[in-house]
């Protein structure tokens, strides 16, 4: 069976989190298990944007260190990378503000920008994945627990997304518009790297219209770690209060092999109990969001999400024109949005620092059910 482990953490002081991840590793064989001397270890965190660390957009680097500091004890080499959400957000200042750049100063680490890439084919499609990802031995994810307007639910699986650099995120976007077909992408991503471990920060996280700073802090207390990040995922997402299957990518990743999702196959060891998290605020979805865009395609384009933005919150720094992947924004305070471009992807709410779009439905979509 698929082992899933679970610690309860209630707080990002240094010495409970480097306690707990200690813990929560245990039942796996330990940092050990998966680290010899001389590994090059890739720590890929969820580093989306440079919202501050209170709105639970970013790997807490508490989480961050506590790995880096096991992998050197293991004898591993550490390196961390990631990419933002899209070619906006300046690599330094998102090292800084995630609080990454001073974990890797004190642990001795380097930061591996994803810049240049490699360049990869599944079944018929391209993907260019950031060139450190293939130069590591091992890739340990360090995912965020949180909602997502579009996808539902971002946790292991959607994390390596970030493994595309900035702007080429937006060709994904552009040839995937749809849920399902956005979340075969997510897949194929999976696929292709295929981390040796999972570590999820969900000691405090995100519920609502995550995974940007829309979303609303959430603290649900808990650690978790797998192999198998659908798994993992399928775990919390239950815990979350997601039917099964409802998380598009997690189901057609099980459907597909490449993890498991079936509750029967999976044995959660440590703490059970740190996966009570009450009610949880969750997306709106419905049923009609898992076709692909194709099928029904004039309905879809009205009933898809449109973003809106909130005047007043506004900074009019252009930050959403720059990620758009149809340049469907026109910058300014407030910015303008061409409807008949937008895909609905909602990029522009997830980078917006000041949380000033918001996801709406239309017409079309509230007659369906879709609220």
């Amino acid at each position: 069976m698929i082992v899933v482990s679970t610690v309860a953490c209630d707080n990002y002081s240094p010495d409970a989190v480097g306690r707990s991840v200690a813990a929560l590793l245990a039942p796996l064989g330990g940092m050990s298990a998966f680290v010899r001397p001389g590994m090059r270890v890739l720590l890929k965190p969820n580093l989306l944007s440079t919202a501050g660390l209170e709105k639970a957009v970013t790997t807490h680097p508490a989480v961050v260190q506590a790995v880096a500091e096991l992998v050197k004890g293991a004898g591993g080499t550490v390196f961390i990378g990631d990419s933002p959400a899209g070619p906006v957000e300046p690599g330094a200042e998102v090292w800084r503000t995630s609080g990454t750049a001073e974990v890797a100063a004190s642990v001795g680490a380097a930061l591996a920008p994803f810049v240049e890439v490699t360049w990869k084919r599944l079944g018929s499609q391209d993907y260019f994945i950031a060139r450190p990802v293939f130069e590591a031995d091992l890739v340990i994810n360090l995912p965020k627990l949180k909602t997502h307007a579009f996808a539902l639910y971002t946790g292991a699986v959607k994390n390596l997304f970030g493994v595309i650099p900035g702007g080429r995120k937006r060709e994904i976007h552009l040839r995937a518009p749809g849920i399902a077909d956005f979340s075969a992408a997510l897949v194929d991503v999976l696929e292709i790297v295929r981390p040796g471990l999972t570590i999820m920060d969900g000691i405090i996280g995100q519920e609502g219209e995550g995974p940007g700073t829309r979303g609303t802090p959430r603290p649900y207390g808990c650690l978790a770690a797998s192999i198998d990040p659908v798994a993992l995922d399928s775990v919390l997402t239950a815990a979350m209060g997601f039917r099964p299957g409802q998380v598009q990518h997690l189901a057609q990743a099980a459907s597909r092999n490449l993890g498991s999702s079936d509750p029967d196959a999976i044995r959660i060891v440590g703490n059970p109990e740190a996966l009570r998290f009450g009610r949880v605020k969750l997306p709106a979805t419905h049923w009609y969001f898992r076709a692909p865009a194709w099928i029904t395609a004039p309905v879809h384009r009205s009933a898809r999400l449109r973003p809106a933005v909130l005047d007043s919150r506004c900074a009019g720094c252009g930050q959403c024109a720059v990620v758009c992947p149809r340049d469907a924004i026109e910058p300014g305070q407030p910015p303008r949005f061409d409807l008949d471009l937008c895909v609905g992807c909602m990029c522009c709410a997830e980078i917006c620092p000041e949380g000033a779009i918001e996801a709406r439905r239309g017409r079309v979509a509230r007659l369906i059910g879709a609220r």
